[in-house]
């Protein structure tokens, strides 16, 4: 399925109020949680050159990318599943590059960041974000072929609304 969002990001801690429309094309398998975790990485770390899903050539693939004036990877953005091999090679391979890790809840980067004490070299690199139990799925339930998105970021809150629906939720970061 095809999803369009026109995305509105108003950070207030970084003073960035923007807008784009993206497009998702969802993959088989992938769900709306997954979708839903990519728009909001998309709004935590706008950037004008930040791409969904983009090519890139290595045998790993992020869900989101800004790429520096060389073409290597200066963000790296990874939604939902990830495995610690791939988090320790990539920052590493990419050792001038920042990483960030969102997922659905808290409990799930406590576990990956534990799990990746002692086996990712460049723990440092990576950033952890996480929202309130069911925050992802509520908005997910949200999303249809065409919708338009503002998110609000301020402090530790995230406050988005589709189609009318105000949901917030803290933000949880680690370390």
């Amino acid at each position: 399925m095809r999803l369009t969002v026109d995305l509105s990001v108003n950070d207030y801690d970084r003073q960035v109020f923007a807008e784009r429309k993206l497009v998702f094309e969802q993959r088989e398998g992938e769900g709306l949680v997954h979708v839903m975790l990519k728009v909001l990485a998309f709004a935590l770390y706008f950037d004008p050159r930040l791409v969904v899903e983009p090519t890139f050539e290595d045998e790993y693939k992020p869900d989101l990318l800004v790429r520096a004036d060389d073409y290597r990877p200066e963000l790296w953005v990874e939604c939902g599943a990830v495995s610690v091999r791939k988090l320790d090679k990539i920052s590493f391979r990419y050792y001038t590059s920042r990483f960030a890790v969102v997922k659905q809840q808290q409990r799930e980067i406590v576990d990956l960041l534990e799990r990746c004490q002692g086996e990712v070299r460049r723990l440092q690199a990576i950033s952890f974000v996480a929202f309130d139990p069911n925050y992802c799925l509520r908005l997910a339930e949200l999303l249809s072929g065409r919708n338009d998105v503002v998110a609000v970021i301020s402090g530790d809150s995230i406050q988005v609304v589709i189609g009318g629906v105000t949901e917030t939720s803290k933000l949880h970061r680690l370390p």
